[in-house]
C-alpha cells in the first residue's frame, strides 16, 4: 500500500514535469509598426537570431490583450504606431508566431 501510493506521486510528479516542459513561452519586446485586424507587426530584436527586425504576430479571439492591469479585447486597445508593447507566444503552437498574450502601457 505504501509503495502504490509512492508511484502514484512519482507518476504524477512525471506529469506535471512534462507539462511543464511543454509549454515554451517565448517573450518579444519592441514597437509597434503595424496593426491589422488579425495581426501586428513589431519592431524587435529576435531572441535567437540577436537582430534588429519586424516580426509579425497572429492575433486570434484567444489571445489576451492587457492595458495596463486592465483586460480588453484587441480592438478596444487601440494600439497604436511606434507604441511599445511585449508579445508572448507559444512556441509549441501550431500557428507560427500565435500571440497568447499582449502587454500594453496604460492610457
Amino acid at each position: 500500500m505504501r509503495f502504490s501510493r509512492l508511484v502514484v506521486a512519482a507518476l504524477g510528479v512525471l506529469m506535471l514535469t512534462a507539462v511543464l516542459v511543454r509549454a515554451h513561452p517565448m517573450t518579444y519586446q519592441g514597437t509597434v509598426m503595424v496593426v491589422e485586424s488579425a495581426r501586428v507587426q513589431v519592431k524587435t530584436v529576435d531572441p535567437m537570431t540577436k537582430k534588429e527586425g519586424p516580426i509579425w504576430f497572429v492575433v486570434t479571439k484567444d489571445t489576451k490583450v492587457m492595458r495596463g492591469d486592465k483586460t480588453v479585447t484587441f480592438a478596444d486597445a487601440k494600439i497604436a504606431k511606434d507604441e511599445r508593447i511585449v508579445v508572448i507566444v507559444d512556441m509549441d503552437a501550431d500557428t507560427k508566431n500565435l500571440a497568447e498574450e499582449i502587454r500594453l502601457a496604460a492610457k
